[in-house]
């Protein structure tokens, strides 16, 4: 009994934690933190603020992971299709500029940029989801693939979020939005 009990609680508490691995294309407001794995078992903090620089949505955010060195993106989108409509679902398509950092007390700090489409599709199965990913390409010091995918629930006002993400791994995360 207490080896399944601590099981459930596990499963439980990644479930509850959450990731923000692919944000969504649209911006929001949102703040939170987590666990990164394989990042050393770190602490991931994250925050997220829209903006509309002459009339477009836009959004900035900020993701790390700190434990054993610190590794994270400063992320910049802009939402390009506001509203489409497949189905039942509400999609949102858009742009990314994505600025991964890490540093590590031995090899000092690396820096990347990449840049490519970011999408994101609502659906509703029996609480609001959605699915987001994005798919870029990168340099720093190299060219590089960059990559992410992520699943949000919206319990509001906090959101629960899943996701994987070339420069943290996976992870999860509990948001507070506002």
């Amino acid at each position: 009994m207490g080896a399944m009990k601590r099981l459930v609680l596990a499963i439980g508490a990644w479930l509850a934690l959450g990731a923000l691995a692919a944000p969504p294309a649209y911006p929001e407001n949102a703040a939170g933190l987590g666990y990164a794995h394989p990042a050393r078992g770190a602490l991931f903090l994250t925050a997220g603020l829209p903006f509309a620089p002459l009339g477009l949505d836009a959004g900035g955010g900020l993701e790390a992971a700190v434990g054993g060195g610190v590794r994270g993106n400063l992320d910049l989108g802009l939402l390009v299709f506001p509203g489409l409509t497949l189905g039942n679902a509400y999609a949102e398509v858009g742009g990314y500029l994505r600025l991964p950092f890490a540093y590590a007390s031995p090899g000092g700090l690396g820096l990347g940029v990449a840049l490519g489409p970011r999408a994101s599709l609502e659906v509703e199965a029996g609480l609001p989801l959605t699915l987001s990913g994005s798919l870029g390409i990168g340099y720093g010091p190299g060219f590089f693939l960059d990559y992410a995918a992520g699943l949000r629930a919206y319990l509001e006002p906090v959101a629960l979020d899943l996701g994987y993400d070339r420069t943290l791994g996976l992870y999860a995360g509990l948001l507070y939005l506002w």
